[in-house]
């Protein structure tokens, strides 16, 4: 089990179904499907991380994965293979405005460990963005969802929750960011760092409270949500240098696929 849960962390499969996970329940929350999207946006996350991951270990950055990738490069190489040929066939299909917005996230998220990541305070609000517009704005542009005050207020709380998930991430990072890097743990401490990140999530209850009362979003999203929100408090509390990587790589990660879960159970319940 350690292998095989190792193994979809370090060959960023996890992190894949993340993505997916938060665009899924965004069609459930937005009331609109596209499975072609969730497909594409769990490939084009595989391709990305770990080209991101290989540039990084190849620029000399070190890395808790880096021994794991060493040994696993032709995997590696394949996976990224694969996830580029579905990724430019399900692309191909998309409309033009959704195109040009994929290229736009896409050439950012390229760009990232080449030419953006050194620059202070960057690195979580360029990965809050991508994830967020990723997981809701591409489903707006091809799915013609209408850009209300709803859709905002969903899209402003998705930011927002990611923002506050990958401060722990910067907070087991403090080791190898050191001196490389500026991110909010490094700067401001930990205990800020945290209270930044939970003030996050308070405010992203206080949008889904705003759209329960006023813009219709169905009492078990808002539910899930909130619960959703106080587990990934105490995640975040619990969080600092010397817990293990699978901490990290595996319950704060898995946060993304807890939400989807969550609003799938109360939507059974009620």
């Amino acid at each position: 089990m350690n292998r095989i849960l190792h193994f979809l962390i370090y060959s960023n499969i996890l992190v894949s179904f993340c993505v997916m996970s938060l665009a899924l329940s965004s069609e459930l929350i937005l009331q609109t499907k596209n499975p072609d999207l969730s497909v594409f946006l769990f490939f084009s996350t595989l391709f990305v991380y770990n080209f991101q991951r290989t540039i990084r270990i190849q620029n000399g950055v070190d890395h808790i994965r880096k021994e794991w990738l060493g040994k696993h490069q032709k995997l590696i190489l394949f996976l990224m293979g694969i996830s580029l040929i579905i990724c430019l066939k399900i692309f191909l299909a998309f409309k033009l405005l959704t195109q040009i917005v994929i290229l736009i996230i896409g050439f950012i998220s390229l760009a990232y460990p080449i030419l953006l990541r050194k620059i202070p305070f960057l690195k979580i609000f360029i990965i809050s963005l991508i994830w967020a517009s990723s997981t809701t704005l591409l489903l707006a542009t091809e799915n013609n969802v209408l850009l209300s005050l709803d859709f905002t207020s969903h899209f402003v709380s998705r930011f927002l929750f990611v923002f506050a998930i990958t401060i722990p991430f910067d907070i087991r990072d403090l080791r190898y960011d050191n001196e490389v890097i500026i991110t909010l743990p490094l700067f401001f401490g930990l205990k800020t760092s945290k209270i930044i990140a939970i003030t996050s999530l308070i405010f992203c209850s206080l949008i889904n409270f705003f759209q329960y009362v006023k813009s219709g979003l169905m009492l078990p999203y808002f539910i899930a949500l909130i619960i959703l929100y106080f587990f990934s408090s105490s995640i975040i509390i619990k969080s600092n240098e010397r817990k293990s990587d699978i901490f990290f790589s595996f319950w704060v990660e898995s946060l993304s696929i807890i939400s989807y879960v969550l609003i799938i159970f109360m939507l059974l319940i009620f």
